[in-house]
């Protein structure tokens, strides 16, 4: 599937969360009763990345969907990219330094803040690349806010009371490389002198992405630069002693992982090493044909996994419950029946993973 998307035409719209602006796009139904969906997305990513889903969610009837620029990204703001800012003082440095507010704990604030501005009480949260980690802490921090979590590509990784640093995360898995230099100083002006050249390289033809397409990604990352996309890798280790309280902590939020196989960092064998002791309610699916850029390189494949799921999860087959009392106590009975029916279900696949 190849359609040509003009960003223009979705509706646009901003927030102040957090002390920031924040710039989203809002599509679908605005009856009372719709389900939000809140998609998070990665790096080097926009709201942008969302189109295909966005599209086919919007046109279901029954779904509110929302599809934020991140911090540090497209039209939200950037903080820390002016040099004199004051919260620098108080920032641990990484590498050059990092704005506290790019801590994991502060963006999974900022978004449940959205949800207030939206006037919306519970939402379901998909995440892709880096946004799973933001989707996994407002799950951890404000489950009561998440009816459901969805993570595309890259698991909710526990949290260690050690550090797990870079050097971590390139041990684990050399792919990771490329993290080393991401935290240096000298990476984000570097970058920024190369943004044409990364757009290329990323949003290829072969990822789903064309001409018009990498236009928009240029534009945004010239405007913008590298500096807070780049903060998301030097808070790993800035702002670690932040999440001690997560520890241990079981993640009681319904999830759905889908294991992109054939990515060439996140691949499935990395997905599946992590335990899922941790959780109430995960089941893990997998796709197999696409990579990193599966949103836009096989949309098709990912939006039937994100429908049949949500058609499981909330018993119905396209009108769905939403957030006012009568309609939401029909969310929590469908969710609590699908809860109750699993508690660690894989698909297509003979693992230790099993339904316990």
């Amino acid at each position: 599937m190849s359609i040509q998307f003009n960003p223009s035409k979705f509706n646009h719209q901003t927030a102040i969360c957090g002390g920031f602006k924040y710039h989203y796009v809002d599509e679908g139904s605005r009856d009372k009763g719709a389900i939000t969906m809140v998609l998070i997305h990665g790096f080097p990513d926009l709201w942008y990345g969302w189109r295909y889903q966005i599209q086919y969610l919007a046109s279901l009837g029954g779904y509110r969907v929302i599809a934020p620029d991140m911090l540090g990204y497209g039209e939200t703001d950037k903080p820390g990219v002016d040099d004199d800012d004051q919260h620098a003082k108080n920032t641990t440095e990484i590498g050059g330094y990092c704005h506290p507010a790019y801590s994991a704990r502060s963006i999974a604030s900022h978004v449940v803040e959205l949800l207030d501005h939206l006037q919306v009480q519970k939402a379901v949260f998909v995440g892709h690349d880096w946004g799973t980690g933001i989707v996994a802490r407002v799950g951890w921090y404000f489950p009561g806010r998440v009816l459901a979590a969805i993570a595309i590509g890259n698991p909710f990784r526990p949290v260690t009371e050690h550090l797990v640093t870079i050097e971590d995360y390139i041990k684990e898995n050399p792919a990771f490389q490329y993290m080393e230099y991401f935290v240096t100083p000298e990476a984000a002006s570097e970058m920024n002198g190369m943004v044409e050249d990364i757009v290329n390289d990323i949003f290829t033809d072969e990822s789903g992405n064309s001409n018009q397409d990498r236009a928009f990604y240029i534009q945004n990352l010239k405007n913008g630069g590298f500096q807070g996309p780049l903060s998301y890798y030097k808070s790993i280790e800035a702002f670690h002693h932040e999440e001690l309280c997560l520890v241990g902590k079981r993640f009681i939020v319904p999830t759905l992982l889908l294991i992109v196989n054939n990515d060439p960092i996140l691949h499935g064998e990395y997905c599946r090493q992590f335990s899922t002791d941790y959780f109430d309610s995960i089941e893990i699916d997998e796709i197999q044909t696409g990579e990193h850029w599966i949103l836009t390189q096989n949309p098709e494949t990912v939006n039937r996994k994100l429908d049949d799921y949500l058609r499981k999860f909330f018993g119905q087959s396209k009108d769905v419950p939403g957030n006012d009392g009568e309609s939401s106590a029909a969310v929590t009975l469908a969710a609590a029946s699908f809860v109750s029916n699993t508690s660690v279900r894989h698909h297509g696949r003979q693992s230790n993973i099993s339904r316990l």
